[in-house]
């Protein structure tokens, strides 16, 4: 086994900060772009398969001539090249991986992380992902003291980490947590990049073939610490809530909205998180083994008045299902993506128009035992959430995991090494949300939902 290091230790001799993978992406563009905006402070790098592209980015950016000499990558081929995205990720501290989608070459760009020892972040919501990488190399991270994280996006971070704030707000009245509900909303929000449409036709085929029930069983046979720390069952008084709609949307009664299942990952995120936190620690306070799960509830949410909207969304839902069942249905829908979702997702994304109109708002509530308990709410709000926030939130990420390699910051993450998702992870930090607030995404602790925060 290899002898790990401390972060602090191993920090201190790396250069760069940052190096973004899939940095001429749609989204790794712009992950560049903020880092360098908002944080020249720090040594950032690039890394894909196109010195050209790299090197338009890099100018988009203002690096000069020496800048880009010492802080491009090219590696064209992933599986074939291991060696040389070690070598490039050899000299960094935590690399942001941004390409996708992820079950198609997300594997070799961990696998470089973990054997550079460079700590690694993606943007990743596919639920077979998780378990692959999980399976693939958790237990050699942990080895090597290496942290990897997925779903560091808008799959999932709002999700996650506005459940974790708002049980431990519950856990401060000494209220245990029987359920948790998330509610999306989205302000101006036209479109997105078919890169995540071709993530979610493949990840529902996953899920439709088995292929997703064969990872997960693999998953079960070779972590035998998670049937291990099963929590308890769901005591029977404990109250229904949240009530989650159906196949027919239900109705939010505090925000006045329409509210649908939503088919991100978020759930699958949030379920994972806390079984790996329970594995990891299981005497925690809202995780351990003795704690019943609360009951889940993930909702996309619309206006009430706009009848018309949810049955497109219902429509154009049951239209991706049946086809996205089949290899010929995923091959007309990865061959048509503004088709067949109505232009919400285009191959040239939003318009720097679009993304500067658009908001997002989450609401997550924790429920009580009892329908008379206090009730923890927290808003979570920030722009435009696929390609302005998403920036915001994997740095923000980013920056928390830097901070523990310094030796005056401390460290309030709860592991210093493993494969996981932001709840189990970030979950219990203050460091990560001060983050998120600085970079421009808020998590308010709210006493009610009012009116106001409604989305128009």
């Amino acid at each position: 086994m290899t002898m790990t290091t401390s972060r602090q230790e191993r920090y201190s001799t790396r250069t760069i900060d940052i190096i973004v993978h899939g940095a001429t992406g749609f989204t790794g563009k712009r992950v560049v772009t903020h880092l360098a905006k908002h944080h020249p402070e720090l040594n950032v790098a690039v890394c894909g398969r196109s010195q050209d592209k790299l090197t338009a980015v890099a100018n988009s950016v203002g690096w000069n001539e020496s800048k880009c000499k010492s802080s491009i990558f090219v590696v064209s081929d992933i599986v074939n090249e291991n060696d040389k995205l070690v070598a490039a990720f050899a000299n960094a501290k935590v690399v942001i991986a941004c390409a996708g989608p992820y079950r198609q070459c997300g594997l070799p760009i961990l696998k470089a992380a973990v054997e550079a020892r460079a700590d690694y972040l993606d943007l990743c919501g596919e639920p077979q992902f998780f378990d692959d990488a999980l399976l693939s190399f958790d237990r050699e991270a942990r080895s090597v003291g290496v942290l990897a994280c997925h779903a560091a996006a808008f799959d999932c971070v709002p999700a996650e980490l506005g459940a974790a704030l708002a049980e431990r707000e519950l856990l401060k009245n000494n209220t245990s947590c029987a359920g948790v509900e998330v509610i999306h909303t989205m302000q101006n929000v036209s479109c997105a990049n078919a890169t995540t449409w071709h993530a979610a036709v493949d990840g529902f085929h996953a899920a439709a073939s088995g292929e997703l029930a064969k990872s997960r069983q693999k998953v079960k046979e070779n972590y035998p610490e998670f049937k291990e720390t099963m929590p308890p069952s769901r005591p029977a008084e404990w109250a229904k809530a949240p009530v989650a709609p159906g196949l027919l949307p239900g109705y939010n009664e505090e925000l006045e909205l329409r509210t649908m299942k939503f088919v991100g990952a978020d759930s699958s995120a949030i379920r994972c998180s806390w079984r790996y936190l329970r594995s990891r620690k299981p005497d925690h306070p809202r995780k351990g083994t003795s704690i019943p799960e609360p009951k889940l509830s993930v909702l996309i949410g619309m206006d009430s008045k706009d009848s018309m909207s949810a049955l497109k969304v219902m429509g154009f839902g049951a239209t991706f299902s049946f086809l996205a069942r089949y290899k010929w249905g995923c091959d007309m829908l990865h061959a048509n993506p503004e088709g067949f979702s109505g232009g919400v997702f285009k191959t040239e994304g939003p318009t720097q128009e679009e993304l500067e109109k658009g908001r997002f708002t989450t609401y997550v509530t924790a429920f009580g035992p009892n329908n008379n308990d206090r009730r923890a709410r927290v808003k979570v709000s920030g722009p435009e959430p696929g390609y302005v926030a998403t920036p915001i939130l994997i740095v923000s990420l980013a920056l928390t995991i830097l901070d523990t390699g310094k030796a005056d910051a401390g460290n309030d993450l709860s592991f210093d090494a493993g494969v996981t998702l932001p709840g189990a992870l970030f979950g219990d930090s203050e460091k990560v949300y001060e983050h998120m607030r600085n970079e421009g995404v808020n998590f308010d602790v709210v006493d009610e939902f009012d009116d106001s925060q409604s989305p128009v």
